[in-house]
């Protein structure tokens, strides 16, 4: 039995509970998984499996804490779940998820796993899920089919864990620590007043536009716009994460950042020339704004305010193609750090790639751990065990304080940098622990 198990199942079962207090859960866990032994027995099959290959790859699985009979026969992906019981249920164990491994897709499949009456567990068979829950971590803004609120761990490869209610993380494990799921940076005060007047631009915009429409134009809130940019930065991470070729995003505010015109902290290899194709992140923010505001917009309710539910709700070819326009600007930012150095984004988007930081590299020997999503209540570590693009990503934190920086490891690891409170404090992004329901 594995340490990690017996630490994590405390952890599930106290977030589990505040979910049921909350109502967002109709049962407490125990009533779902009544023995916790199990549960650990469980957790510390699926570590194990973490830990093995199949035909010379990771293993990387879902699996669902369920009765089969949650799932209706008829239904399947994109809006429904297709499940399909085997004839004969298979034991729970490490070899027999390894060998399932191949046949169940992470991003499309889940193994069906059920509690039963003799207090045990066993894979009644495999479930069709799609891919459209994934935009809760990569984004998107399609109708998503949602998982019920039952107990699903994602085994994400080599000692990585995610446990959730549904969607919703519980808790990560991650290189041998557990990671609190309540640690979102994404829902971070200070993140939200960092790119504030970025977001009172284009509602700045947007009013203007509304203004002089001949259409009746509906309108947004400043939440709509976090949105949008949510949306495409978790794409970028996401895309770079699958590539598995790491990279480092340094992500700045303001139009232009101080430390790079004149080559003081980054040194900037291919630069883009400063036009409208530079500014191609704003465009389409914008023209997504311009399209839901007119298509939803209603003469008898000129005041109507659009909600992000609301866009994902609308069926429309001219938000499809915005929709998509958005993923490919994400797709092309993140193919940018293949390159050797980092890539230089502003709050209009990417400035140019192979960015490498110079200055004095001595002047830092500790960073702090966020364990809370402000960045008071930290752990600090010494950076002589980070590896250089870690490293060179702190020191230029600590000479720039209004940066952002957003380290993508080969492995999957996702760390992000920021001067918070007098000191570099880093909060990880590992695996889903920004992926929240919206």
């Amino acid at each position: 039995m594995h340490v990690y198990p017996s630490e994590l199942v405390p952890l599930i079962i106290n977030k589990w509970e505040t979910l049921h207090q909350e109502g967002n859960v109709a049962k407490t866990l125990p009533e779902m998984v009544p023995d916790i032994k199990v549960m650990e027995e469980m957790l510390s099959t699926c570590y194990q499996v973490s830990m093995m290959r199949e035909e010379n790859r990771p293993v990387s699985i879902r699996l669902i804490i369920i009765a089969p009979e949650t799932f209706p026969a008829a239904k399947g992906p994109p809006l429904g779940f297709q499940r399909l019981i085997f004839a004969t249920s298979r034991p729970f164990n490490e070899y027999e998820l390894r060998r399932l491994s191949p046949a169940v897709d992470f991003e499309r499949s889940l193994v069906g796993v059920e509690y039963t009456a003799q207090g045990d567990l066993h894979i009644w068979g495999v479930i069709n899920s799609g891919a459209r829950w994934l935009q809760n971590e990569q984004g998107g803004a399609q109708q998503s089919n949602r998982l019920p609120n039952s107990l699903v761990v994602h085994i994400n490869g080599p000692g990585m864990l995610t446990v959730c209610c549904g969607i919703k993380t519980l808790a990560v494990l991650s290189a041998g620590k557990i990671i609190d799921s309540s640690a979102n940076v994404f829902q971070a005060l200070w993140m939200r007043k960092l790119f504030a007047e970025a977001r009172e631009e284009l509602l700045a915009t947007h009013h203007f536009f509304r203004s002089q429409s001949q259409i009746p134009a509906a309108r947004i809130e400043e939440e709509f716009i976090e949105n949008l940019q949510g949306q495409l930065l978790k794409r970028i991470i996401s895309v770079t994460r699958i590539a598995k070729h790491g990279g480092t995003f340094l992500i700045f505010p303001e139009d232009n950042p101080a430390g790079i015109a004149d080559d003081e902290h980054i040194l900037l290899k291919y630069r883009f020339v400063e036009d409208k194709a530079q500014e191609r992140q704003k465009y389409l923010f914008l023209k997504t704004i311009e399209a839901v505001s007119t298509l939803l917009g209603d003469s008898n309710d000129p005041d109507r305010l659009i909600t992000w539910e609301d866009y994902v709700a609308l069926k429309n070819e001219t938000t499809y193609d915005l929709e998509e326009a958005i993923y490919e600007q994400a797709q092309f930012v993140a193919s940018l750090a293949a390159v050797d150095g980092a890539v230089v984004v502003t709050r209009n988007g990417a400035i140019g790639f192979g960015g490498m930081i110079v200055g004095p590299l001595d002047q830092l020997t500790e960073i702090a751990i966020a364990n809370d999503i402000e960045g008071k209540v930290v752990t600090l570590e010494k950076i002589e065990g980070a590896g250089s693009r870690h490293r060179s990503v702190y020191h230029l934190c600590n000479a720039l304080h209004n940066v952002i920086a957003i380290v993508v490891s080969q492995d999957g690891g996702v760390q992000l940098a920021k001067w918070r409170n007098g000191i570099v404090t880093c909060w990880d992004l590992t695996s889903a622990t920004f992926a929240e329901e919206n």
